[in-house]
């Protein structure tokens, strides 16, 4: 079959792509399909550059490695930022490009005509089963990543050794031929008429040069395999060590979720009780905010009355002040009269002494004087009753004065509690005015109170319904966690069988060594 060489690449682009879609379908990377085809199309450009210095199948074989596992990584880190999906892309981009340069590396053999031989022959046995059963593991869905690489690791050992196992026995036969050949090699130059028995003898005798180099090639990479499996049997036992630490880390964290789920159940149960609370304490807000309103009414009218009252008691001081004047003005007319009595008195007792003097000398004068004896005896009398009259009236006007002296003395006493009076019923107005204003804020801050009790209610419902969303999230983290333990678990198996794997390798590599050494022999 012969194609042109500057389709190659794209036949590698063909490929390539063919490849990289299912993987790109596990890893959920379909954005990045478009841009792994555009950097292969332009690392094809470039290869047609390069083809042009160099044809090897090593350089085809390094180059389309390369160009595919760098498109996948750029393509992964575009399009995706989870560790575990880029730990998974950059294993699998590993083992595409693996796959896809084994592809290319030996169509590049089979359609050129190239003398070069290429990688050792174990080698290309090895590649040629190890990168057809890492990609197809690579697709196997629900595969972690621990569990990704130790099945690659087991492929590895497994395709190293299928390659040895080929090659020893194909040396093994070749030895054969060669003993066979050599038996033969002094009646070669009679056979050299036959060109066909000459060809094989010169190509045999290439070939078991080649084999010779091939064996020593053998030994040393079988030792490298022996110092590598001890090494990788150490590091399992280590790695077996570490996961039953870590199994029993994430027991420890499984029982940890599981007591974080039930504290978050607990927490969910507060915070519903407390919106249960916030809700009653709403409604009460409501209630005192009526109550505060008809206090604020109740202190308003109070305040009214106390208003009403101190000019009551004002209009009552004024009526008292008045009266304490006309009892003032009525005690000093009083006093007046008393001394009119006074007056009128010495007139009587003046009158009295007259109308003796009167009646002695009428009685003096005899007869002729008898009847201005009996005048002045009338006029005595009439004295003596106005003198009467007059103490009855002194006396009616101190029994007037000592009354008007008592009332006096009562509306002084009025007066002091009318005044004080005045002043509580001002400091009763100025209690009434604190009031109202005290109730004013109270009812403000009551109102606030309603308002952030309504705002708490809406928040305390939505906390109630984040805090169920994290108690489900809590419960999914406790069983996923319990996955993990069985997982680690599991993988703790694995790698108690991959150390073993190991060690058997180690005796198969010490059996080839033993091999070798025999067919050196």
């Amino acid at each position: 079959m012969r194609i042109n060489k500057n389709l190659f690449p794209f036949l590698g682009f063909l490929i390539q792509a063919f490849l990289f879609l299912p993987i790109a379908r596990k890893l959920l990377l379909f954005q990045g399909n478009y841009v792994t085809y555009l950097i292969v199309i332009v690392i094809a450009f470039f290869y047609n550059l390069i083809s042009k210095f160099k044809q090897s199948p090593k350089t085809t074989f390094g180059f389309f490695f390369f160009s595919t596992f760098i498109a996948f990584i750029i393509s992964g880190l575009l399009f995706h930022n989870y560790p575990d999906t880029l730990s998974l892309l950059f294993i699998y981009g590993f083992v595409t490009a693996l796959f896809v340069a084994t592809i290319l590396y030996h169509l590049k053999k089979i359609l050129f005509e190239i003398k070069e031989s290429g990688y050792h022959f174990g080698l290309e046995i090895a590649l040629s089963f190890f990168a057809p059963s890492a990609y197809i593991v690579s697709l196997l869905p629900f595969l972690s990543l621990i569990q990704s690489i130790q099945i690659f690791a087991i492929l590895i050992v497994i395709s190293l050794f299928v390659g040895l196992v080929i090659t020893i026995s194909f040396n093994v036969l070749l030895n054969q031929f060669k003993s066979k050949i050599m038996e033969k090699s002094d009646d070669i130059e009679n056979l050299s008429s036959i060109p066909l028995l000459k060809q094989l003898y010169y190509t045999c005798k290439e070939f078991f040069i080649k084999t010779g180099t091939s064996l020593e090639e053998i030994e040393n990479l079988s030792k490298e395999i022996r110092s590598s499996a001890e090494d990788l049997s150490s590091a399992s036992e280590e790695m077996n060590a570490s996961l039953e630490e870590v199994s029993s880390t994430v027991q420890h964290i499984a029982k940890g979720a599981q007591d974080q789920s039930e504290a978050i159940t607990s927490i969910a149960h507060s915070i519903e009780e407390l919106d249960n609370l916030t809700t009653s304490i709403s409604s009460q807000v409501k209630m005192v905010n009526v109550s505060s309103r008809r206090t604020t009414e109740s202190a308003k009218k109070g305040m009214e009355f106390t208003v009403q009252q101190a000019k009551i008691l004002k209009d009552i001081f004024e009526q008292t002040k008045l009266t304490e004047d006309k009892m003032a003005k009525l005690r000093d007319q009083a006093t007046e009269i008393k001394k009119i009595v006074d007056i009128i008195q010495g007139i009587t007792e003046q009158t009295d002494l007259l109308a003796l003097n009167a009646a002695i000398e009428a009685a003096r004068v005899g007869e002729q004087g008898k009847g201005f004896a009996v005048v002045a005896d009338e006029i005595r009398n009439l004295a003596n009753e106005t003198q009467r009259s007059s103490t009855t009236v002194e006396n009616l006007i101190n029994e007037i004065n000592k009354t008007t002296e008592e009332l006096n003395n009562l509306l002084n006493l009025e007066r002091e509690k009318i005044d004080e009076a005045n002043i509580s019923a001002s400091q009763t107005e100025e209690e009434f005015t604190g009031i109202v204003k005290a109730v004013n804020l109270v009812t403000d801050m009551i109102g606030r109170i309603n308002d952030a009790a309504a705002n708490q209610l809406t928040h305390t419902k939505e906390l109630v319904k984040k805090v169920e969303q994290v108690a489900q999230v809590a419960a999914d983290t406790a069983a996923a966690t319990e996955e993990v333990s069985a997982a680690v678990e599991e993988q703790t198996a694995s790698m108690e069988q991959f150390t073993s794997t190991a060690q058997i390798l180690s005796q198969v590599v010490s059996k080839l060594n033993e091999i070798i050494t025999q067919l050196k022999k």
